[in-house]
């Protein structure tokens, strides 16, 4: 079996695989390099090296991959490896590779990277929770957690995490205690956050309703009440932030472009 194959990816055209095998030594960078140009001068910026089946991979043939990071970086392009076995996996991180190039587990995860990275993919949280105060904390360190694994700074996930807060306290206070449960959506992407939450309440008269778009339309800040900032706070700190108030649903949905630090 070939050591050294190149192939467009049919589940994902703008990734080219470079799949190696065996011992892959000095020998057969000029193999590897030819492979290369002929598919780079087509176009193929993005690039996954499938490791699952090297046994050893030379010094010289990590140059060679250092290499081509150099090339398709400089065009806005990238380069990942993925699915070293254990052993040589180590022996990557300490040539310092995994510093400028990225490791994934298996094809999926790499994949999933680059939508991330370069096509503005989303990722959606969507939780269905027990209308007690005790999710609260829970539901904040598992909001700030995600953020933060997709590399959003401290000050985006501080934001995030006070206006998670506040709205998820109000979707329980007002919650219909027959149900029991609200609606929490969490949408990100590259440039923005998306916050969604909804929970079910007694049948709201038309006042009622008319009092709680007053609310959310011109919040006031009681002075007698502890709380009735939230809203002002989560309208200061977002780039928008609309509703929807029915009978006996209300539905508030927050977004904020990322800051970036």
């Amino acid at each position: 079996m070939n050591p050294v194959e190149v192939k467009t990816l049919v589940e994902e055209p703008e990734v080219t695989l470079l799949k190696l095998r065996g011992d892959i030594g000095l020998d057969l960078i000029p193999q590897i390099s030819a492979l290369f140009d002929e598919f780079y001068v087509k176009g193929a910026l993005h690039w996954a090296v499938d490791l699952s089946e090297v046994n050893f991979l030379s010094s010289p043939a990590v140059g060679a991959i250092m290499g081509l990071r150099s090339r398709v970086v400089s065009r806005l392009g990238s380069i990942s490896l993925f699915a070293a076995n254990p052993r040589l996996s180590e022996k990557l991180k300490l040539m310092g590779v995994d510093f400028v190039i990225p490791f994934f587990k298996n094809l999926d995860a790499c994949l999933a990277n680059f939508r991330w990275e370069y096509k503005g993919t989303s990722r959606v949280l969507n939780l269905i929770l027990p209308a007690l105060p005790a999710v609260v904390p829970p539901t904040r360190q598992l909001v700030v957690g995600l953020l933060r694994s997709k590399g959003y700074g401290k000050k985006d996930a501080f934001i995030m995490e006070s206006i998670v807060d506040e709205l998820t306290n109000n979707a329980i206070e007002h919650g219909k205690p027959v149900d029991g449960i609200f609606e929490l959506k969490l949408k990100i992407d590259k440039s923005k956050m998306s916050l969604t939450v909804a929970n079910r309440c007694e049948e709201l008269s038309v006042e009622a309703q008319k009092a709680l778009i007053e609310k959310y339309e011109h919040p006031k800040i009681n002075p007698e009440s502890v709380r009735g900032r939230g809203i002002m706070l989560v309208k200061k700190l977002s780039t928008a932030m609309t509703y929807r108030v029915e009978p006996q649903r209300v539905e508030v949905n927050v977004v904020r472009i990322r800051d970036g630090k």
